[in-house]
């Protein structure tokens, strides 16, 4: 590669791993969040923030996931199988088994029937946390079969965001409200990360730019109430749009100065896969603890603890008999089909794409 395409690739990465960064943060703190809510039946101080970051949390994730993997789909079936749908086959099916496993007790009698017929339907239907993997490898094979019609295909993803679909299926109910997102993420690729370019370029602008839309979506936020989305499907949509841009303007104005956000990034399937084993454990042992905890900062430091343990957990088994909870193992690749390095945006072979 020659010095030119090297400097233009670089920041490029940069600001993707830095997007997924925060995507993956994001996502762990709202979890920890929903359970400290759910198990105590309060309000915290980080409530207005998170409510902010609902309507473009997943969608941001799901566009830069369509970026990267915008030249992928436009090649073979073959490479795209290996580089990214077995891949996430492969840790949603594992890590299903290992959610069956670590929560049947809790559910019936938890009797070997209730573990089986557990998984059997998170075969069928995308399972808890893991219905983004799942999602993923739907969206990347949809996007495939369908992608000589870019137009058509994005104008069918935004109808399925402004209609009320809900038929209480995860799949049906979750592709209708997220894909356009994704395709956005496809069929803009250029477009995006040109604008990546251009805000990197102009970062007083950009700064800019970025406070009208925070201030802009906290505002709609404020007025309307997050939960009032759902029946306004136009301003979600809009949002969400508007929100995963001003997502990708955050990771380019912060790429330079946030590497560790970046590595989470990089490393943000593997954190996704295992997050939830310390959240679920030290949330039991602080409710049952008796000690009065300011919520809030319980959050923050919780969702610090679970960002953390996979990465240290993914270190600890490389090179042992257990590296195959975040590497997919080489009897099952495709053969003649060479894996993609973390740091060309890969996914599939190993936890370092998400």
């Amino acid at each position: 590669m020659s010095a030119p395409a090297a400097s233009l690739t670089k920041p490029r990465l940069d600001w993707i791993d830095t997007a997924r960064g925060l995507c993956i943060i994001l996502v762990v703190l709202m979890h920890v969040a929903t359970g400290f809510a759910v198990e105590l039946a309060e309000t915290s101080w980080l409530d207005p923030f998170i409510e902010w970051a609902r309507p473009f949390r997943m969608p941001a994730f799901f566009m830069v996931s369509g970026v990267l993997g915008a030249g992928l789909i436009s090649r073979g079936w073959r490479e795209l199988l290996e580089r990214r749908v077995l891949g996430f086959i492969y840790f949603y099916v594992l890590w299903l088994a290992i959610h069956c496993l670590l929560k049947f007790t809790t559910w019936g009698a938890g009797d070997l029937t209730t573990l089986f017929s557990s998984f059997g339907h998170g075969l069928i239907q995308p399972f808890g946390l893991l219905w983004f993997i799942y999602l993923l490898a739907v969206f990347f094979l949809v996007t495939r079969a369908l992608r000589a019609w870019p137009l058509a295909l994005w104008l069918l993803a935004a109808l399925l965001a402004l209609l009320p679909v809900a038929t209480g299926s995860t799949l049906i109910d979750q592709f209708a409200g997220r894909y356009v997102y994704f395709v956005t993420g496809v069929v803009c690729a250029p477009a995006l990360l040109g604008l990546a370019a251009w805000l990197d370029r102009n970062r007083g602008a950009a700064a800019m730019l970025w406070l009208v839309w925070a201030a802009g979506s906290a505002g709609v936020i404020a007025g309307l109430g997050s939960a009032a989305l759902a029946g306004a499907p136009l301003v979600a949509l809009a949002l969400g749009l508007a929100g995963s841009i001003g997502l990708i303007a955050t990771a380019v104005l912060g790429a330079r100065r946030l590497g560790w956000v970046a590595f989470c990034g990089r490393q943000s399937l593997t954190i996704y896969l295992a997050f939830f084993i310390p959240m679920a454990l030290t949330r039991v042992l602080i409710l049952r603890s008796g000690v009065e905890f300011d919520i809030g900062l319980t959050t923050l430091a919780l969702t610090a603890l679970c960002v953390a343990f996979p990465l240290a957990l993914h270190r600890a088994v490389q090179g042992t008999p257990l590296a195959f909870l975040f590497e997919r193992p080489e009897s099952l690749r495709l053969a003649a089909v060479p894996a993609t390095s973390a740091m060309t945006g890969g996914e599939g072979s190993k936890t370092g794409g998400g």
